[in-house]
Order: structure tokens, then sequence, then C-alpha cells
């Protein structure tokens, strides 16, 4: 497994339950089914392949979505056990949920480590007009970036990690009481603006990855680049935005705490409720091996 430093996003601050969508990929039996579909189908999305780049795209996807079916779905259903007892075993704190988003974080990396060196081969054969709509994706979608969280103002911004947040946390644990959102609220208002620096550091990841892509012939190197592209990606990040980023992610630890700390009866029945669900659901899924 590839060393790395800590990815320093506001999605990774969030309640820790949230992070376990990431490990489902899809959050239904259905859905998680066609996943090869829609992996393909947002690959597409960023640059259109042709013959060859698309067989080879097509059977990393297959071959992908097997592998994680077979090993890595058993290991979110151990994980999540783990974790329910962790989080039944009150009071948990701050730096107590940090740690399992790291433990989270791990298991999301192996998913990237898995597929890059296929992403690999298939990066090395676009041409030069595919590597400019690639580029041209990320861009657009830094410009996405732009127009929810830098282009609004603070008391909206405040407004949508507020929303967000509750949406996500009553999913997990039901219904909040007015105590709770309360909390939610100061939280959202005491983060401190990040987003235009967080804007910047995507332009230079960007450029990064545009110098990477000129050099793609070199199967071996373009390798190791973008493994250090991923797994190395905050190493050299603004002081300034790690410093705001560490500030935020202890005042979001510290709420997620809280709400765990503080739920009531019926939304701790909610929550093992939910865990158990995935930890069948996965169960099942993984059981479900198909070539």
């Amino acid at each position: 497994m590839a060393t790395h430093k800590a990815k320093k996003t506001l999605g990774r601050t969030g309640l820790i339950l949230i992070l376990l969508l990431t490990l489902a990929a899809c959050t239904t039996k259905v859905a998680y089914n066609f996943l090869d579909w829609a992996i393909e189908w947002k690959v597409q999305r960023m640059v259109k392949l042709h013959g060859e780049q698309k067989i080879l795209t097509q059977k990393a996807i297959k071959d992908f979505h097997h592998w994680h079916r077979t090993t890595q779905l058993p290991l979110y259903a151990d994980y999540l056990r783990l974790l329910q007892i962790r989080l039944n075993d009150t009071p948990i704190t701050g730096e107590e949920i940090h740690a399992e988003t790291d433990k989270v974080q791990v298991l999301v990396d192996q998913s990237v480590e898995k597929v890059l060196p296929d992403a690999t081969e298939v990066l090395s054969t676009l041409s030069d007009a595919q590597v400019k709509e690639l580029l041209k994706s990320v861009a657009e979608e830094r410009k996405e970036y732009k127009e929810e969280y830098v282009d609004p103002s603070e008391k909206k911004r405040q407004r949508i990690y507020y929303k967000k947040f509750i949406k996500h946390a009553q999913d997990w644990l039901g219904t909040l009481s007015k105590a709770q959102k309360e909390q939610v609220k100061t939280w959202s208002e005491q983060l401190e603006p990040f987003e235009t620096l967080n804007l910047e550091q995507q332009k230079i990841w960007e450029q990064d990855l545009e110098k990477i892509l000129a050099q793609r012939q070199d199967k071996t190197a373009l390798l190791k680049d973008l493994q250090n592209l991923m797994f190395h990606r905050t190493d050299n990040w603004q002081p300034e935005l790690e410093k705001i980023l560490d500030r935020n992610q202890a005042l979001s630890y510290e709420l997620i705490a809280n709400l765990l700390n503080g739920m009531s009866e019926g939304q701790r029945k909610h929550m093992n409720k939910k865990i158990e669900d995935y930890v069948k659901l996965f169960g099942e899924l993984s059981g479900e091996v198909k070539r």
C-alpha cells in the first residue's frame, strides 16, 4: 500500500458514517450490480475512447468490479461490524473519529491503487486530442466547484454545508433534534473559508496532471507519477490552506463526536439498523460472483 499524507477535503470531515457510502460505491444491490456500466459511462464522459482503448477499459472495469466484489466488500463488512461496536461504546472523541476516517481512507486507497496500473495502460494510448478533451473535463469539474462553493457568499456557503450535513446525518441517525441542528449550524458558521485557496490548489493539481500526460509514452514513469499524484496530492499544498483545513477538520470531528455521544435511543437504533443493513448488503453482494 502506498503511503500518503491524509487528504484534506471538506468531504472527509462529514459525519463518519457518510464516509461509509464511498466504500459501497453504490447504495443498493441493483446499483452495485451495474457498477461496471456506471464506471464506463463516467470514463466516456471524461474522454471519448475508441477501438482497442475501449476494449482495454471494459476489461479493466470488469476485472476491477470482480476484485472489488470478492475482496473489498468483505473487508467493508468486517470494518462496519467493528465500527458499530466502537460507535456504541460512548463517549467517543474527535480524535477517535479522525482515526476512523484514516481507516476508511486506507480502504478507499486500496481501490485507487488497484485501478491505477490499468488506467496507466489506457492513458498511455491517448492521442493529443484525447488528452486535451480529458483536461477540459477536469477543468469543467473545477468550474462546477467554483460555481457551487466559491462564487456564493459566505452566508450561502454556510447554508450549503449545513443542509448537506443535516441531510446525511439524518439519513444515518434519523431526525435530528432542534439542539443537534443548532450544533450543526454553529459548526457551519465556525468553518474558516478555504474554498478560494482550494480552487487554486485544484488548478495546480490539474497542471501537474497535464505535465504527467505529456510524457505518457513512458508507462513506468506514468504509473509512478500517477501514484504520486493520487497518494501524495497534499504534499505541496499551500501552508495557509493546510492550516485552515486542519482547523476545520478538528471542528468537524468534534461535532461528529458530540452528535454520536448525544444520540437518543431512537437515533442509536436507527444507526445500528443502518449499519446492519449495509453489513448484510455487502455480504450478499460479495457472494454473487459473476465473471
